[in-house]
């Protein structure tokens, strides 16, 4: 498996890039790539609608909002107040989404970051970030730390004050799928730019790699705008990524967006 590296302006490029380049790999998958999102919520209409029907010709495969809305909810934030409205409107809905998509039966990453089961209870971890930013911004005068935000995911352990969760041990047992996401990382620049490292244990791009880049970017985009700061880069890690199937219409998808599908 050779290195498989992708920089791309947007969410739609940055997916087309990313498929394009696993499909010349043996047997389609890769291990440790890295795909950097200069926008992480800019998409390409065409793009976006072409992968929904794509994904709506796979088996029990959910279009790229439902699988975005499990790491961050969009639409239900852009109708709070703030994040703690916000919060307390997920909470009161989570029994409900949980029961109806059945993918999500032992809950979402963004159900996991607000309500993490500490031993003081539900912890709002995204809530916390965003409470540390602005108070350090008040305390400092404005200046900000750039490396302060990091978000443990995957075997936390002991959790320090800056880290969130979403594996619980004891509980989070199988081998397979949620959690796949293991570590967030929130990084400031210079320029009062927020930027997000997001590492995968594993990444199916095909199922989730599209709506997993949006909601990322939508998380990144909401504790930007709670914390008045710019939108910076997504960057993704994934420990092991795979282009499934189906990849005839894989192919055909990336040919019609001028992306070479022959092997090298």
């Amino acid at each position: 498996m050779s290195l498989v590296s992708v920089e791309a302006s947007n969410v739609s490029t940055a997916w087309l890039a990313a498929a394009q380049r696993l499909n010349r790999e043996p047997k389609r998958k890769a291990i440790n790539t890295v795909t950097r999102i200069a926008d992480p919520v800019g998409e390409d209409p065409a793009v976006r609608q072409a992968m929904d029907e794509l994904l709506d010709s796979g088996k029990n495969l959910q279009y790229v909002d439902t699988v975005a809305n499990t790491i961050f909810p969009e639409a239900i934030a852009r109708s709070s107040r703030d994040h703690e409205e916000l919060v307390e409107r997920y909470v009161r809905m989570y029994p409900i989404l949980r029961k109806k998509f059945t993918k999500n039966d032992r809950g979402t990453y963004f159900g996991r970051l607000i309500q993490y089961p500490s031993a003081k209870g539900p912890f709002d971890q995204v809530g916390a970030v965003i409470k540390r930013i602005n108070v350090q911004r008040r305390s400092a005068g404005g200046t900000l730390q750039a490396a302060r935000y990091e978000a443990l995911v995957e075997a936390p352990g002991d959790l320090g004050p800056d880290a969130l969760a979403v594996y619980v041990p004891d509980t989070d047992n199988s081998p397979m799928g949620f959690p796949c996401l293991s570590y967030c990382a929130f990084q400031l620049d210079t320029e009062q730019r927020l930027h997000l490292l997001a590492t995968y244990r594993s990444q199916y791009l095909v199922e989730r790699g599209y709506g997993n880049y949006l909601g990322l970017g939508r998380l990144l985009a909401h504790v930007a705008r709670q914390t008045g700061l710019e939108v910076g880069h997504l960057t993704v890690v994934a420990g092991l990524a795979h282009l499934e199937s189906p990849i005839t219409r894989v192919r055909l998808m990336l040919e019609r967006f001028g992306y070479d599908t022959s092997h090298p």
